[in-house]
């Protein structure tokens, strides 16, 4: 054995080493394995969900506690998992793993380096409903030591005010009655505290119109500006992937990597005013889309386009392919640059999902 395999082996190895092209093939080996040991994880086509339920039955890579919930890195227990026992196909009992989310508000102090954004994250709620439960605004500096409530899920807090209902203020807010009762805890019959803050479960706050002051417009001047109003929009993920930089100053979208050729949905429905190949400025193949009012998404850095301009698009239709022309970083630079304008200003579309 030794005669036909280890002795051409150490002959050979021994030729690569005294030949100075062999030398350099090895040490150049050396060195590519030890740089792609450390490119990301969705290179290699391991993908993280981006706005799906992040625990599966294939997502699942960590032990269940002993009580049932994990601290996903936040200092307080966020949400977990349980067993459940159910049948299979065949009537066989199996244990089955199942999500097991809070369903009271927990108090978190914040650290140093956090802002609305990661904590959000952490505990898989929107960072507007962690903004409105805690009268906090986007531009606002996140002190550190200060407590936050965060809600199980995502909705507003609602202050009764005299003279309420719990119709009236599921009708405002455009939600079902029962959510309001099953959260809190009431029934129909429960009478209702002035002053008491009730949850309303995926509710969206609502803005109050700020009037002009005068609605009369001066010879030679300009008219008053219109009244703010929420606009009332939502949107869907464009996509799935990693998560691999926010909406923060200098940078003014949400960039979502994943494979060569990962599907990009339209975030809402509207109608196609850009489609174009290119470097673009740095956007390189990329689509913007009008959604009426002032609002529109724009997708860049595609590999592949699936509209033309003039096209009227739905929620969730397919139209461009993950890319990375434009402005990027080489071969593992393929992401989406997801950014939502109001307006003509470019703002967090996270808080908007």
């Amino acid at each position: 054995m030794a005669k036909f395999f280890w002795e051409p082996l150490s002959q050979f190895i021994h030729r690569a080493l005294h030949s100075p092209f062999g030398f350099q093939l090895i040490t150049l080996g050396i060195f590519v394995f030890f740089l792609t040991s450390f490119r990301p994880p969705y290179f290699w086509g391991q993908e993280e969900y981006f706005g799906e339920e992040y625990f599966g039955e294939k997502s699942i890579l960590f032990p269940i506690s002993e009580v049932g919930f994990l601290d996903n890195f936040a200092g307080v227990r966020t949400a977990g998992l349980r067993e459940v026992s159910v049948e299979d196909e065949q009537g066989n009992l199996v244990v089955k793993i199942q999500p097991k989310k809070r369903d009271t508000a927990v108090t978190y102090i914040a650290k140093s380096g956090d802002n609305p954004y990661k904590i959000a994250h952490k505990f898989g709620i929107t960072p507007s409903t962690l903004l409105w439960a805690n009268d906090l605004t986007a531009k606002e500096t996140l002190q550190v030591g200060r407590k936050l409530r965060i809600p199980p899920l995502d909705g507003v807090y609602y202050t009764v005010q005299q003279n309420d209902t719990l119709g009236d203020i599921a009708s405002t807010h455009n939600i079902e009655l029962s959510k309001i009762y099953a959260y809190n805890k009431i029934t129909k019959d429960t009478a209702l505290s002035v002053g008491k803050d009730i949850f309303l479960p995926d509710a969206k706050k609502i803005f109050i119109a700020r009037q002009p002051s005068s609605g009369v417009v001066e010879s030679g001047g300009a008219a008053p500006e219109a009244a703010i109003e929420s606009i009332g929009f939502a949107l869907h993920r464009p996509t799935k992937g990693v998560l691999t930089q926010g909406y923060h100053k200098g940078h003014y979208a949400l960039d979502i990597a994943n494979k060569l050729d990962t599907p990009i949905y339209a975030a809402a429905a509207g109608k196609v005013i850009k489609s174009e190949d290119g470097w673009n400025y740095g956007y390189g193949n990329h689509i913007i889309i009008d959604h009426g009012n002032g609002i529109e998404t724009l997708y860049a850095h595609l590999n592949e386009r699936k509209i033309e301009v003039g096209e009227e698009i739905k929620t969730g239709q397919l139209i461009g392919l993950m890319g990375n022309s434009g402005r990027v970083f080489g071969p593992t630079g393929i992401h989406l640059h997801f950014e939502l304008h109001v307006r003509g200003r470019k703002v967090n579309p996270a808080n908007y999902f």
